[in-house]
Order: C-alpha cells, then sequence, then structure tokens
C-alpha cells in the first residue's frame, strides 16, 4: 500500500484508525491490545489499529473500515468554521494522506468533499496568505498550525517567490564561462634538406 522509500507515506500509515471484526479471531487479541485479558477477537469487536494493517485486513474481508476521530462531523463543523480553526500539525500532520487512504475502502463522497473544500480553503486563506508574511513570529505561527502536506505546498511556494524576486531585481544565474581552449600554432614542417643531401650522395 506504501511507497517503501517514502518516509512521509510510512508514518501516515501508523496512524491508528477504528476496526470492527467481522468475523472472531484466535489467538491475536493482546497483540492489537496490549491491555486485553482475552486472546481471542470476538465478531464485532471494535479496536483501534495501525492504516497499514486494517487496510489489509478490510481488503481480505475481515473487518468494517472507520475514519480517525478528526473526520467525524463534530470535527468537521470545527475545521469549517474557519482555516485557524484547527492545528492540524499537532493533531493530524497527515491529515490528507490518511483521509484520502481512509476513504479508499469507505467510499465516503461527503469526506471526498470535505477534504477537497478543506485544503482549497485552507490553501487560500492560510498558505497563499503566508507567502506575504515577513515577520518571523507570524512565519512560525503559520507553521505550526500546517500539516505537514501542506507544510511542503508553503515552503515551494516560498523558494517560487525568492527566486521569483531575485529574478526581478536583475541577478540572473551565473553562467560559467567555458574553459578557453589553447590555440595551437600550426606545426611547420621539418627541414629535409639535409635528410635529401644524404640520399643524393648515397645514389650518387
Amino acid at each position: 500500500m506504501t511507497d517503501y522509500w517514502n518516509l512521509d507515506a510510512a508514518l501516515a500509515e501508523e496512524t491508528t484508525v477504528p476496526l470492527k471484526f467481522k468475523y472472531g479471531i484466535l489467538g491475536v487479541a493482546r497483540v492489537l491490545e496490549p491491555g486485553s485479558t482475552n486472546n481471542d477477537i470476538d465478531s464485532g469487536t471494535k479496536v483501534d489499529a495501525p492504516l497499514w494493517l486494517a487496510a489489509a485486513l478490510s481488503r481480505r474481508g475481515m473487518t468494517s473500515f472507520g475514519a480517525p476521530e478528526l473526520y467525524s462531523e463534530r470535527y468537521r463543523r470545527k475545521i469549517n468554521a474557519g482555516a485557524e480553526c484547527m492545528n492540524l500539525k499537532g493533531r493530524a500532520p497527515y491529515f490528507y494522506d490518511v483521509g484520502n487512504k481512509c476513504n479508499e475502502f469507505m467510499q465516503d463522497l461527503t469526506l471526498s468533499a470535505f477534504l477537497s473544500r478543506t485544503y482549497a480553503t485552507r490553501y487560500r486563506e492560510l498558505v497563499s496568505k503566508g507567502l506575504s508574511t515577513v515577520s518571523g513570529e507570524d512565519m512560525l505561527e503559520l507553521q505550526s498550525k500546517l500539516s505537514l502536506e501542506e507544510l511542503s505546498v508553503f515552503e515551494a511556494g516560498r523558494d517560487a517567490v525568492a527566486r521569483t524576486e531575485t529574478w526581478a531585481r536583475g541577478a540572473r544565474p551565473r553562467v560559467l564561462a567555458a574553459a578557453a581552449v589553447p590555440s595551437r600554432k600550426r606545426a611547420s614542417a621539418p627541414d629535409d634538406s639535409k635528410g635529401r643531401e644524404a640520399r643524393q650522395r648515397v645514389e650518387g
């Protein structure tokens, strides 16, 4: 499910999500819930499991899949109240990635719309406005609210703005001059007069 070489993708899949078992399973209760007093999981049992495990079990039809609480209606209302009302970095650093991966199994159209709307709103009200922020204190406050996905876009935007400003000031990338190739004088033909005289003496 995850890109083996992508650290962020691997960390996102460590997010715990709610599962409900459709069937009983023997001998795994304490693995999923270390505090459990039972060895077996009964049908209908609800547990929280890492996203990567939840996905594997759901593919096999063993569980039903749910999204973390942050995607519930209660939190959706809070997030919809305004971009600055929710600190995603602290609560859900991989907010969009986790939400989309959960929805691969849930197929919830309202969740898809919520994720798209949230990204568009927060980009407009936080990321885009933040690109014009010059105060270091304001910059730190903004960055503390962004999910890691939003922060990546923000940093790319800052880099683009810096490059544009450099270009507008007239600075140009330095082009290294090609090393001058030393001109080589054409070699003059060797004086063969002595050789001709020697041949004439031999032939004569």
